[in-house]
């Protein structure tokens, strides 16, 4: 059965439950009575893999029109810049 603590035990226990992770318990966090986080540590080596430059060369496309102005966004600021200016 998982450890289950409330967020606000959780941030005054914090490093206890660092230790009890480590040593393969699963922590639960709840907010208000719900479940809000489940915790397990993987592995402790050390690493947390090595950064490969260019690893997602070919993967991943940027579209041509991504950097472009979307008029309902820029209408939406301007709105609120023209409500701010008029109090």
């Amino acid at each position: 059965m998982p450890h289950q603590y409330t967020l606000r035990d959780a941030k005054a226990r914090l490093s206890e439950l660092l230790d009890l992770a480590a040593a393969g318990s699963v922590v639960e966090i709840t907010r208000q009575g719900a479940k809000r986080g489940r915790f397990k540590l993987v592995s402790m080596d050390g690493a947390f893999g090595q950064r490969r430059p260019g690893a997602l060369k070919g993967r991943i496309v940027i579209p041509e029109a991504f950097d472009d102005e979307d008029p309902d966004i820029v209408a939406d600021f301007e709105d609120l810049r023209s409500s701010a200016d008029s109090r």
